[in-house]
């Protein structure tokens, strides 16, 4: 874990030095060994030494909503309150797991007031809900990236003015 920690530094290093704002890293899954609490209070730990690390080189930690398991909001919330740290946020990732336990809203007010970047998936996935997703972040007023995580085409520029058509539907205004 120590040469995991000092490896990302090095990143958050060479992010500053190439223009960027920050950094994303992610939980993967629970260690079966390990009580889960535990794993949820060293990751936040982690993720705190990260964030004054990052605070001094003028970058963000993104921690990404990802993994079995450690995907689940409530579980994201927990290692971003132990963090405790305002370089510490939270990258939404538009997973199912958004919508477990008490569904979407309840897990998006969770996370709301450290959401740093956005991942969109295919915009055209009817069962995630897109336009309940712009319109909190409308309502809390974000202006952080939203960023399109889709596979790659032989026609990149067609797809992402698709893409951008759908974005803008979805939020009115088209």
């Amino acid at each position: 874990m120590r040469k995991d920690i000092e490896a990302t530094k090095e990143y958050i290093v060479l992010a500053r030095d190439v223009g960027a704002t920050g950094i994303k890293v992610r939980p993967n899954a629970f260690p079966k060994e390990v009580p889960r609490e535990k794993t949820l209070e060293q990751i936040g730990r982690s993720l705190g030494e990260l964030g004054r690390f990052a605070a001094d080189h003028g970058q963000q930690i993104r921690l990404e909503v990802h993994g079995a398991e450690t995907s689940l909001l409530p579980n994201i919330r927990k290692m971003i309150d132990v963090a405790d740290h305002p370089h510490v946020g939270v990258c939404w990732n538009s997973n199912d797991s958004d919508l477990a336990g008490d569904g979407f809203d309840a897990n998006f007010d969770l996370v709301q007031h450290k959401l740093f970047a956005v991942h969109m998936r295919d915009l055209f996935l009817d069962y995630y809900p897109f336009r309940r997703l712009f319109t909190r972040l409308n309502e809390i007023g974000y202006n952080g990236y939203c960023l399109a995580e889709i596979p790659d085409s032989p026609d990149p520029v067609r797809v992402m003015r698709y893409y951008r058509a759908l974005f803008l539907a979805y939020q009115g205004l088209l």
